[in-house]
């Protein structure tokens, strides 16, 4: 949750806050990377994820969903492109189990082990990130032995590298709205690599980022956690993603339940940030956005994450709200414990819209 043995809610904050200013080191080593591998990877991963993927270079990475066959997000992440025929599936910590049988199960339906052959490397490597503003400076520090500018690496991007003597894989990508890197290495490698992450971030006045610091910095982005942001109704469209959805033609897991009349409802709860007055408090999570229906209050979403950003001086909350795409601006009643507060619906990215801190 978090390192260091100060009171848990202060630290929090500061930990996060420093990650801001300076550059911070966080173990990501349990999201899922599973490999995907043969002559029809490519047309697997197209039928495997929402977004179109057989488009993706060789060296790059793209973020996408997977869907249940009811059209539900399943599950969020990067996809690596590391030559034409192999492919990394990164998954969420809690998922992998389910995304590698779920790979399988669907390489049994349609594909030929000879055509496609899936491999869950999970617990192979460690991954160390190190992200913020002076991110590059440390990284170069490191002395991997790979081009490192951003002509050479550029956002969403990966390359190798050698850490002494064993390969790593470098990837350009970030969740928390920062120049981030994430270092893949040999498990059994990786307790060398971190000491030295620690001991060159003391010239970066480097911070050790736990997870709940981590969940304070993507909040402030709007970047999703699924079943956390998201429930068992929630489809891509409803996050703001729905370009695939009416461009795809190709076949793909829940595509068709995309369309069904519950699905193009325009009363969804869509993904949108809520702000609160000057000086108060964070809303709670899971409080009840509530409208007056007749003599009793009827629910119209929910606040799914919720934190004090110290970077931006205030809380900042993302919320399944009902029709939250065309409400932004609007004034809300939420309730929690029989509390009625006020909320403003605004686009879930609180911190840098425009994403200039990516190239900081």
């Amino acid at each position: 949750a978090y390192y260091g043995s100060g009171e848990a809610g202060a630290t929090i904050q500061e930990d996060a806050r420093r990650a801001r200013q300076s550059v911070a080191l966080f173990d990501g080593s349990t999201l899922g990377k599973i490999e995907v591998i043969g002559p029809r990877a490519a047309e697997f991963v197209d039928f495997i994820y929402y977004n179109t993927m057989s488009t993706l270079l060789p060296g790059h990475c793209r973020y996408g969903f997977m869907l249940s066959e009811n059209g539900v997000v399943f599950d969020d992440g990067v996809l690596v492109r590391l030559d034409e025929h192999r492919f990394i599936v990164s998954c969420s910590s809690s998922h992998v189990a389910a995304v590698h049988a779920r790979l399988e199960e669907w390489r049994q339906d349609r594909f030929g082990r000879d055509a496609v052959y899936i491999h869950n490397a999970t617990a192979q490597y460690a991954t160390l990130t190190i992200s913020g503003p002076k991110a590059r400076g440390l990284i170069e520090a490191l002395d991997l032995g790979a081009a490192l500018d951003d002509a050479s690496l550029p956002h969403m991007a990966v390359t190798a590298g050698r850490f002494a003597g064993d390969e790593v894989r470098i990837a350009r990508v970030s969740f928390t709205g920062d120049r981030s890197y994430e270092i893949s290495i040999r498990a059994d490698r990786a307790e060398a690599l971190w000491a030295r992450m620690q001991q060159e971030g003391r010239a970066f006045d480097a911070v050790l980022l736990g997870l709940e610091s981590l969940m304070i910095l993507r909040a402030e982005k709007g970047f999703i956690v699924i079943g956390k942001d998201t429930d068992g109704n929630v489809m891509p469209h409803d996050l703001g993603v729905a370009g695939p959805r009416t461009k795809r033609t190709g076949e793909f897991v829940g595509r068709r339940s995309l369309f069904t009349e519950a699905a193009s409802r325009t009363d969804r709860n869509q993904l949108v940030g809520l702000a609160v007055g000057e000086g108060e408090a964070p809303l709670a999570t899971g409080a009840h956005g509530v409208e007056k229906s007749g003599d009793r209050l009827r629910s119209i979403g929910f606040v799914t994450s919720s934190y004090q950003s110290p970077t931006l001086g205030r809380p900042v909350a993302l919320a399944l709200i009902e029709r939250g795409a065309a409400r932004h601006g609007q004034t809300i009643d939420v309730q929690h414990l029989g509390v009625l507060r006020r909320a403003t619906i605004v686009a879930p990215c609180a911190f840098d819209p425009e994403g200039s801190r990516l190239h900081a």
